[in-house]
This record gives C-alpha cells, structure tokens and sequence, in this order.
C-alpha cells in the first residue's frame, strides 16, 4: 500500500521561485541554476522509480513512503521506505547516466559520458550505509528491534555500472520488483498490527524541509531579490493589477490569485515573519489597507497586536 506518494520537492519549488527572483547578474545565479537542474535530474529519476513501485502487487503486505525526512542524531532524507513483514527497506535513487565505477579509498563514484567528460561523486554506498544506520538509531529511540536493508537504484536505462560492490545491493530500477519479492526467504519478524503501528510512527514523526527561507540558506541579503508579485505562469516578477486581476505583461497571464500565491513565496524565500510593512516592500502594494486584507484572510499564525502585530506560516 501506497502511504506517501510521489510528489515534486518542495525544495526544487522554492528553488525555482527563488532563481526568478533573482537578478541574472548575481554572484549565486549560476550556481542555484546548477543545483535546480541537479535535483529536477534526481527528482526525475525519483519519479521514474516510483512509476516502477505504484505497479507492484507484492506478494505480502507492505507499506511505501516517499521522501522521507527525521531527525535523530541528525536531519535525513530518504527516497523510499519499504515497510514490510522482513524489515524495513531503504531505496536510494541515483539518476545517473554513462558508464559508472564504484571507487575505494578514496571511496566515490566516477562517471563517464558518452563523450568522454568524467565526474566524481560522492559514494552512495556510504550514503545508503548512513541512512540505514540512521534509520535503525530511530527505530532503537522507539524501542523497536527492526531489521534494516537498503540498495542502490539506478533510475536511467542509460545507465551502465562497469564496476560494482559488494557492499550493498545494486539495482537498476526493473530489477526491484524480484529483489523485494526474495525478501520472502527472510524470516518474517513483523505482524500486521506492528506495521501499522511502525507506520504511523514515521508519519508522526516525519518533518517537512528545514531550510526555508532560502535566502537565510544560501546567505543572500533579502534586498538583493527582484520585489512584486510573481506570475505563476511565466515566472516574471511584476504582474500588474487590473480590477480585481493580476496581469502578467511578459505572457499575458492572468490571475486572480497571484498575490495570495506570491504571499506563500515570502515565507518560502524572504523571511520567518511577516508585518504589515514588509508585506508591502515584498509584494510592492501602496497601501496598508491592501496589505492588513491580504494578511488577515490568509491562513497565518497572528502573533501579537496593532503596531507590533506580526504572522508566520502555518505549517
């Protein structure tokens, strides 16, 4: 059973959001424009594996997490857990293409393309170990005694593993299906009642990305971004509002919304806390009057009063 889709990171949104927001000449654009098509690659080939997943009917009764993130002696994040009878699972997805090589000592992953350009990874064998000894240091905290495996999923047809590990299991993503169903020669240690309950443990205890606002994250002054409201269509900063419409003069985008929905990108990129007045040097609107009805009728946490009334997101 599925329990937690598949869904895009909130991470990569934000990141977009971010990029659109900043001018094209400074110092970090190129670099979060990097990293935005870093994590689309492994949000794709997340995807890819999920697609994989959502077709399986295993022979036993399992429980199936997306994006997982806890803290325990530190913040993690995994792609998928299996819950099943044997054990938990640990999937960690890697979208990489060409011709790849397990390295030791220096232990790393290098990859060769087609024409010829070779990069270095970190390992993910030692990714996957850190998660599984993460994972079970949680299951301990709780008092359960839950057998941990894991492997490595290689998403792309496109990828070619030249040379391997023994260290872990290595999959490429048709290859899952008969390694979960061979967890049945393991012996089976959890009821269904207990997977139930190991379920929604995870739930509870499941946290939401921690690093906004993302200026705070990558240390950019909020000064430095481009002010107004945001279309969502194009991303161009700027919308105009004509009656009760935002216009979008870069792709003539209309939207009703797009200043609630600009309001949600405050939180995301500039700031904790809201006031009035920053409301207004965010979203470029003239008067408190327009600020003070925006914020009142969104969904926020009101900390205080008049003068010093300010709100934060619920989450």
């Amino acid at each position: 059973m599925i329990i937690k889709k598949y869904t895009e990171s909130q991470q990569l949104k934000a990141m977009k959001l971010l990029l659109n927001r900043l001018p094209m000449k400074h110092p970090l654009y190129s670099k979060i424009g990097m990293e935005i098509q870093t994590t689309m690659a492994g949000d794709y080939g997340e995807e890819m594996v999920y697609r994989e997943l959502e077709r399986m009917h295993l022979p036993y009764n399992y429980y199936l997490f997306h994006k997982i993130m806890i803290r325990t002696e530190k913040l993690f994040e995994i792609d998928y857990i299996l819950l099943t009878p044997f054990g938990a699972i640990v999937l960690e997805v890697k979208n990489i293409i060409g011709e790849l090589e397990f390295q030791v000592n220096p232990s790393q992953l290098v990859q060769t393309k087609d024409n010829g350009e070779i990069k270095k990874y970190p390992c993910p064998v030692n990714q996957l170990n850190e998660y599984i000894y993460l994972l079970s240091n949680f299951f301990s905290l709780h008092n359960l005694s839950i057998p941990v495996f894991g492997a490595i999923v290689f998403a792309s047809k496109n990828s070619y593993v030249k040379t391997t590990t023994n260290e872990t299991t290595i999959l490429y993503k048709n290859d899952i299906y008969s390694f979960l169903r061979k967890l049945q020669n393991k012996p089976s240690t959890l009821t269904n009642s207990k997977l139930s309950q190991i379920k929604n443990l995870i739930l509870k205890y499941n946290s939401s990305y921690d690093f906004f606002p993302l200026t705070k994250h990558y240390y950019i002054e909020p000064s430095d971004l481009i002010l107004g409201v945001a279309c969502e269509k194009c991303g161009q900063v700027g919308m105009n509002k004509v009656k009760n419409f935002w216009y979008c003069a870069g792709c003539q985008y209309v939207d009703k919304y797009a200043l609630q929905k600009s309001l949600q990108q405050y939180f995301l990129l500039y700031d904790d806390f809201i006031t009035n007045k920053t409301c207004r040097e965010f979203l470029q609107l003239r008067t408190r009057y327009e600020a003070n009805r925006l914020l009142r009728k969104a969904n926020l946490i009101k900390i205080g009063n008049n003068k010093s009334t300010k709100y934060k997101w619920k989450t």
